[in-house]
């Protein structure tokens, strides 16, 4: 009877736990262990670099459409043009009447051509180089500053001596120049007029006087200038008794303040001035509008009114 009591127990016990097998069983079926599937749009960090898949694109049919610009079409408002200084007294009218024919701007750098070379050369920003000496144009053309095909004669222009208002170092001929005691300024040996004033003392030498005047000449020389304008301001202010300069000045001088003394054309050295487009330019339609200017006849006018000639004469 014991054991039967015994054995009854056991087997109530098995089917209680049974039962909670099959409880636990049918609650572990309800809920699953393996996470849903979510979809995202990942956004990116800025600085960091994701996988996520492609951005929806949301268009908009009511957004305007746009329109780009031609690449080239000109963008740049104020084009820079590095100018041999010597052409100081015509940039203001260059200038003006540039941009109001097309609408834009041109800022003149002006400064000894030798000077501007050498920015170009350590990467100062300009669109336009105008020289007053072929040697330093060709020089940018040889190492790729310049576009080579664009390169052109733009003007020229021959040395005179210029005395100050009142001729206080009484010079009333080449020949007085080579007297003792005179005050002379000239450009320094490489900026372009520096260069050819001494072209132009050279041959007069050889052709006229001798090497004693040649040498009195230098003796009396008292300033040396690094722009072709330097020159004439010291004149001017009657530093000097007088002073070779390009014969632009001259004309463009006001009346009355200074007088001048030719020099004969077969001693004389013709300047020629180029202008040409740099490689770098951030705007080489109003580059090359600006270069058509000054060689057309209203850019070339102004040049004439100013005492430039027509290259070649």
């Amino acid at each position: 009877m014991i054991a039967m009591t015994i054995k009854n127990d056991k087997l109530f016990i098995g089917t209680i736990l049974c039962i909670i097998l099959c409880i636990a069983l049918a609650l572990a079926g309800c809920t699953s262990t393996t996470p849903a599937k979510v979809t995202t749009t990942a956004t990116p960090t800025a600085g960091v670099a994701t996988s996520a898949p492609a951005p929806i694109v949301t268009t908009s049919t009511s957004a305007p459409a746009v329109t780009l610009k031609p690449s080239n079409q000109s963008t740049q408002k104020t084009l820079v043009a590095f100018t041999a200084a010597s052409l100081s007294g015509a940039s203001d009218t260059l200038g003006s009447t540039f941009s109001n024919t097309s609408g834009k701007t041109v800022k003149f750098n002006l400064d000894g051509t030798q000077v501007l070379k050498t920015q170009v050369e350590q990467g100062a920003p300009a669109d336009v180089f105008i020289s007053a000496s072929n040697t330093y144009t060709n020089a940018l053309k040889g190492e790729g500053y310049l576009v080579n095909s664009t390169v052109k004669n733009l003007t020229s222009n021959y040395i005179i001596v210029i005395i100050p208002a009142g001729n206080p170092g009484n010079i009333h001929s080449l020949a007085d120049l080579g007297t003792p005691g005179k005050r002379i300024a000239m450009g320094t040996p490489d900026v372009p007029v520096g260069v050819n004033t001494r072209q132009v003392i050279a041959k007069l030498a050889n052709s006229t006087f001798n090497s004693t005047w040649n040498q009195t000449l230098y003796n009396n020389v008292k300033t040396l200038e690094t722009t072709e304008p330097g020159v004439v301001t010291k004149v001017s202010l009657g530093e000097v008794d007088a002073g070779f300069v390009y014969e632009s000045s001259y004309k463009a001088a006001k009346n009355g303040t200074l007088s001048a003394v030719n020099i004969p054309v077969k001693d004389n050295s013709l300047q020629i001035y180029t202008i040409g487009i740099i490689n770098s330019t951030a705007d080489m339609a109003t580059a090359q509008q600006f270069e058509d200017f000054m060689l057309s006849s209203a850019g070339q006018k102004i040049l004439s009114d100013f005492g430039f000639r027509p290259y070649g004469s």
